[in-house]
């Protein structure tokens, strides 16, 4: 069999766009009254670019501090997005201190924008926002990508130690959708490489995605040691009046790291869906948190249709799963969620009684092929007492307690406590085809944790034998999901075969949205020629791209995961693309 190359879209056409102009801003040197062109012609502020900069323009930002609340009036077009990034390598800092607003870069309504490579920070206010991406009721937004921006410091409040109310919130980076109709949902937007750190914010989270939000991508982002949830993909809060399209949806969210987001007033997940639907939860990294991943439904309705595999979940401090609607005082449910191909490593640090898997309203759901490795407590399951509860299936696992003893184990189930694995088993109807073992983790020490499996480990070609690999899916490391014709239990699989990675250079290309139905955008800052391969690695396409963005239609190719190679002087390039 061949290796499994992955990544990104066959294609049928490329429609290249004229000369693209460029734009400065020197904050240092410029003023607003020039043509913008050329350095000596800068314009002062990074506001007169978001009034003035034309659809396939690039602005150029000059290193410093801007004092400035961004509000974007201009919208690129299909195949000519505008984009704002840094000058060369300078250090472009958007900065709130002393500034009337509240909102620090704020895009409403605007469509085809990029923007790169520059830090925002320090806004202290009553819902400070950091990054705003807003479609109104009527409104229309698209195709949307931030990347490698750093956001911190945007607080309700000065005070760390303050617990808010629901009226003190903060919001990072918050993606939110108030259309009333499928067409003018916020549609493609791609939150990548960035780092969200250090904020305050109350009840709010630190990424958020809600309302009428259709295809999104969360990836590669690292986020960390703000006060509470760190990525949270919402619905049924009402933001769109329409209740069938109040959810963020049709979204991908991988290899993204989350780590110490944890509320001094409940608990909050490293990754958390709530109200989601048709999501896909892979390959991330979670420790520290109060949850390591929550899927939840806390109003009225349902979170439905979410995936969460091949991730690798630590050292939290309360359960490292958390399923179901938690509340008798609403309808919200879990449904036809997958929990595939996790590891789970001494969670429940503050030994909060929940154990691995902590489960409350949840219905026609799959735990199945993970590994569960307790801390100290011993203990497996906390299941509450609360209804509905039906069509659930949990089998195929690995479970293990530090004292190798499946005799002194604890399951909550409702209303019945069960010490032993064997008696949980015959009581509940679970975990029928499950092993209590050790893993055998190359490292369980959660301060260097190692997730591959050692040769003789018994999680190897023990999983369902009925699993079929998904088209775009990998192992948690990035290798072939199935060896052996067997799936392991766990994130790996041994051996590890050869990893599918993407490769990056200083000419790093951007794609998007990742994955896509109809269309996707390539931005290739220096002349390039791309090579697209499908995953059979055979060459289909070769292309010559100047400096330009390309829109790309792939409504008509098959499904599938391709790789672009893109060959320039500097050297060579893959990424990674899911067509839909």
């Amino acid at each position: 069999m061949k290796t499994l190359i992955t990544v990104i879209i066959a294609l049928l056409a490329i429609i290249h766009v004229n000369a693209q102009t460029s734009y400065y801003v020197d904050g240092a040197n410029g003023n607003d009254s020039h043509s913008g062109t050329s350095l000596a012609q800068a314009w002062k502020t990074v506001q007169n670019a978001f009034d003035n900069a034309t659809a396939g323009s690039t602005v150029y930002i000059k290193g410093g501090t801007y004092y400035e609340n961004l509000n974007a009036n201009v919208s690129g077009t299909a195949g000519n997005p505008i984009t704002y990034r840094n000058y060369q390598n300078d250090i472009v800092i958007i900065d709130g201190t002393g500034t009337a607003g509240t909102d620090m870069l704020y895009i409403e309504d605007q469509s085809y924008i990029i923007i790169e490579n520059i830090t925002i920070q320090n806004m202290v206010a009553a819902y400070a926002t950091g990054v705003t991406v807003s479609g109104t009721a009527s409104g229309s937004v698209s195709n949307i990508a931030l990347k490698n921006l750093k956001i911190s410091g945007i607080n309700w409040t000065s005070n760390a130690s303050a617990t808010p109310t629901s009226n003190d919130n903060s919001n990072p980076l918050l993606v939110s959708g108030e259309g009333t109709n499928q067409a003018n949902a916020v549609k493609n937007i791609l939150i990548d490489s960035c780092e969200v750190f250090n904020n305050i914010t109350g009840f709010s989270e630190s990424i958020s995605l809600d309302g009428n939000v259709d295809s999104f991508i969360v990836s590669h982002n690292r986020v960390h040691d703000n006060l509470n949830i760190g990525i949270c993909m919402a619905g049924n809060y009402g933001v769109s009046s329409n209740a069938t399209l109040d959810h963020a949806r049709h979204g991908r969210c991988f290899l993204n790291t989350c780590y110490n987001n944890v509320s001094n007033y409940a608990t909050s997940g490293g990754i958390y869906v709530d109200g989601g639907q048709n999501i896909i939860i892979e390959r991330n990294t979670s420790y520290g948190n109060g949850y390591g991943i929550e899927i939840g439904c806390e109003e009225n309705g349902s979170t439905s249709n979410i995936i969460v595999r091949d991730n690798v979940i630590y050292n939290n401090q309360q359960s490292g799963l958390a399923i179901g609607g938690y509340t008798s005082s609403t309808t919200g449910q879990v449904l036809n969620t997958l929990v595939l191909n996790n590891t789970f490593l001494k969670n429940d640090y503050s030994n909060s009684g929940m154990g691995e898997v902590y489960m409350t309203k949840m219905s026609n759901s799959k735990i199945q092929n993970n590994i569960f490795y307790t801390n100290t407590q011993n203990i497996l399951i906390s299941k509450d007492n609360i209804t509905p509860f039906s069509g659930n299936s949990i089998n195929y696992n690995c479970w293990y307690t530090p004292n190798n003893d499946s005799n002194n184990i604890t399951v909550s189930w409702g209303n019945y406590n069960y010490t032993t694995f064997s008696n949980y088993v015959a009581q509940t109807g679970m975990d029928a085809n499950s092993i209590f073992a050790d893993p055998q983790l190359t490292s369980n020490n959660v301060s260097s944790p190692d997730f591959h499996l050692l040769t003789r480990s018994l999680c190897i070609d023990k999983g369902d034998p009925a699993f079929t690999t998904a088209t775009n899916e990998t192992d948690y490391f990035g290798g072939i999901r199935v060896v052996n014709s067997k799936v392991d239990i766990g994130a790996n699989e041994f051996p590890t075969p050869v990893a599918i990675n993407e490769i990056e250079s200083d000419h790093s290309i951007v794609i998007f949205p990742n994955p896509a139905r109809d269309h996707i955008n390539i931005e290739t800052p220096v002349k390039a020629e791309l090579e697209i391969f499908n995953s059979e690695g055979q060459l289909v396409k070769i292309v010559q791209a100047d400096n330009i963005h390309a829109s790309i239609d792939v409504s008509a190719f098959p499904c599938g995961i391709y790789v672009v190679k893109v060959r320039t002087e500097k050297g060579m390039e893959m990424k990674k693309f899911i067509k839909e």
